[in-house]
């Protein structure tokens, strides 16, 4: 069913549950006046009745019991009968003589003074207990057919009146709800439209401000981060094949030369060197993309536990230095607590290792002596910071918003091997560890990496 459907027939539904309320309560309080006014006469035209009968009481007698024969002469089309009884129970007047007199203990209650009203299906029947002038008491019953042809009219008037206010409800709920779908339709329109080898196209928003302008908004931003991921992958998919390419061809290049005639030992001692290193750089990249893969789809299934930072950074330390002898990394721990607790932090030992790894590894490269500066700042309340400094050029102002796409690498470090993989990997690690990662860099006077751990991991 369609929405506009849908919201028609609610709304009709909606109406029509008012307006059977509204017109049931309006039938009521006029049938329940009616029946009280009709009482009100009833009662009235009876006492009428009993004043004009005991108008002379002296000659009133006790009717007689008439045979069926006679009664034919005494009975009326029954819309009303009045029946008259004196204080000993006998009846002395009836407007129809062939009704069924009136029960004995319906009498006797009268006679102690206990009026009554008695309804059956559209016959009412009430009951007085009456005094006449000279002092005698008398009882009255009045009995009458309560069929008024107002409340036949009224019930017609208000069943065309729903009928024809739900018609116009129909009407205009079926006009409003398109009215209120056609933006609805407009954007499906639009999103139609989109086409994944044209993913520039936007939805044309507008000035309402209401639920539909802000969607269509978030659908926009949608598009947007859907246009950048399509885009970095394509970038990925480029960048990747051209990391593995460039030391493929040297590695094939290398090896083909060398197998083109016999060459001196040494040639070939240079030969597999070379190749061993462009086989290591190609193994580093496939490790950090496999790094890099592992936490954009194993976030959920990532292990984390307590770790010391200090002995983190020491291992990373170690590790660094024994694939890189000729590097060095000054080590320095300010504020150390007394609990080894508080030395603590929560986190993947090898994902934080490998971020440690590539921001000493950056800063070692980058700098002309291949020195880093490492400083663990304890915090008594658990915000611990680990601050890598290297002595390096700097990273210019226009590039620093690109430092952790990967693969982007400056135009000015060029010449030192790289992937652009290594930040990358760093800024999605640390984003998973919820680390805060701020960078200060200065031209010509080398690069500052903090990271600030959160204090609920501490």
């Amino acid at each position: 069913m369609q929405i506009r459907t849908r919201l028609t027939l609610q709304f009709i539904t909606i109406v029509a549950g008012i307006m059977l309320l509204a017109l049931g309560f309006i039938y009521l309080k006029f049938w329940q006046m009616s029946v009280d006014e009709f009482l009100v006469s009833l009662r009235s035209k009876a006492l009428m009745t009993a004043e004009m009968v005991l108008h002379d009481e002296s000659k009133i007698k006790p009717l007689e019991t008439t045979d069926n024969s006679d009664q034919s002469a005494y009975n009326l089309p029954f819309k009303e009968n009045i029946l008259i009884y004196n204080n000993n129970l006998q009846r002395i007047f009836a407007f129809d003589r062939s009704a069924e007199p009136v029960s004995s203990f319906v009498l006797n209650a009268l006679k102690e003074g206990k009026e009554y009203q008695l309804q059956h299906e559209d016959r009412y029947t009430i009951g007085i207990k009456h005094q006449s002038r000279s002092g005698k008491t008398y009882l009255i019953v009045a009995e009458s057919v309560f069929h008024p042809e107002e409340l036949v009219n009224l019930q017609r008037i208000l069943v065309i009146t729903f009928l024809l206010i739900i018609g116009i409800v129909a009407m205009g709920g079926w006009f409003f709800a398109g009215q209120a779908m056609a933006p609805v339709a407009r954007i499906v329109d639009q999103v139609g439209k989109i086409l994944p080898s044209d993913l520039s196209a936007r939805l044309q928003t507008s000035n309402n401000h209401d639920e539909l302008s802000k969607l269509v908004v978030t659908f926009n931003h949608l598009l947007d981060r859907i246009q950048f991921a399509f885009r970095m992958q394509k970038s990925f998919i480029s960048n990747v094949s051209h990391e593995m390419k460039n030391p493929l061809s040297v590695i094939i290049a290398q090896l083909e030369v060398s197998l083109g005639k016999k060459r001196p030992e040494e040639e070939y001692q240079e030969t597999l060197e070379s190749v061993l290193e462009d086989t290591r750089e190609l193994a580093d990249v496939a490790d950090k993309l496999l790094q890099l893969a592992r936490v954009h789809s194993e976030q959920p299934n990532i292990v984390f536990e307590r770790i010391r930072l200090d002995e983190l950074m020491l291992q990373s330390r170690e590790s660094l230095l024994h694939l890189h002898p000729d590097y060095h990394i000054s080590f320095d721990i300010s504020g150390m607590p007394e609990s080894e607790e508080e030395l603590c932090i929560e986190g993947n030992e090898p994902l934080l290792r490998s971020a440690i790894l590539n921001l000493m590894d950056n800063g070692c490269k980058f700098s002309p002596d291949k020195h880093v500066d490492v400083r663990i700042l304890f915090d008594g309340a658990g915000n611990h910071s680990l601050e890598i400094a290297d002595r390096g050029p700097g990273i210019p102002e226009r590039d620093m918003q690109y430092i952790f796409q990967p693969f982007y690498r400056s135009s000015q470090n060029t010449r030192v091997r790289g992937s652009g993989i290594g930040l990358s990997l760093v800024d999605s690690i640390l984003k998973l560890h919820r680390v805060a990662l701020n960078v200060a860099s200065k031209p010509g006077e080398g690069t500052t990496f903090r990271l600030d751990f959160p204090a609920a991991a501490a």
